[in-house]
């Protein structure tokens, strides 16, 4: 679950909170995220492990998920039809935040990058969200929820199931997909009926 929070100071944040009991390696995770800086990922501020909660806070993007700016626009007032130069700035920045996330030693792999992962600030810099929260907060779904399974199975490597180990090929195939949705401002999941990675796949080997 996901919060708008307010501290003393004024800041406004993001809380993301899950039930769960304290944790030692919850508390390690934190630390070593908390020490990955960068233009293009939002960033973590704080955490608390207390009265059988565990949370996460972020700093707040006024602008939200990219996700409303592509195909939500029809239906929230406040998302905004992106110019083209826009949406090259929104995938260098996101495509930024990645690349530093790997150039870590070891590389911190995202695991669930997708276009609700994709944050704008008030000026429309990208800032790549939950990476790494989905080894903190595992039942937590890192930047809204993904309507359906077959949405958020359309941005896994199709090449990778259930028991194979990440690597950061499928980070670089999931942002593959919110490209392709950057581009088109369409939902992978829904062009032609499509209900997997492989057949979105062969829809766009048939267009290049």
């Amino acid at each position: 679950m996901v919060f708008k929070g307010l501290l003393y100071d004024g800041t406004i944040v993001a809380i993301k909170r899950r039930l769960a009991a304290p944790r030692q390696q919850f508390t390690e995770e934190v630390v070593h995220m908390s020490m990955v800086h960068h233009r293009n990922l939002v960033r973590l501020l704080g955490y608390c492990q207390e009265s059988g909660y565990q949370m996460l806070v972020f700093e707040y993007l006024p602008n939200g998920s990219m996700r409303k700016h592509l195909y939500e626009t029809g239906m929230d007032s406040q998302s905004t039809k992106l110019e083209f130069k826009q949406r090259l700035s929104i995938a260098s920045g996101a495509a930024k935040g990645l690349c530093h996330l790997h150039s870590q030693q070891p590389p911190i792999l995202h695991g669930n990058f997708k276009t609700t992962n994709v944050l704008v600030d008030e000026n429309f810099i990208a800032k790549v969200s939950g990476a790494g929260v989905s080894r903190l907060l595992e039942t937590i779904d890192d930047a809204g929820p993904s309507h359906s399974v077959n949405r958020a199975s359309v941005f896994r490597d199709p090449g990778v199931d259930q028991s194979t180990l990440l690597c950061e090929a499928c980070d670089v195939y999931s942002f593959g997909v919110f490209l392709w949705e950057l581009i088109t401002g369409r939902e992978a999941s829904h062009i032609g009926g499509l209900g997997s990675n492989e057949r979105l796949l062969q829809w766009v080997c048939k267009r290049i």
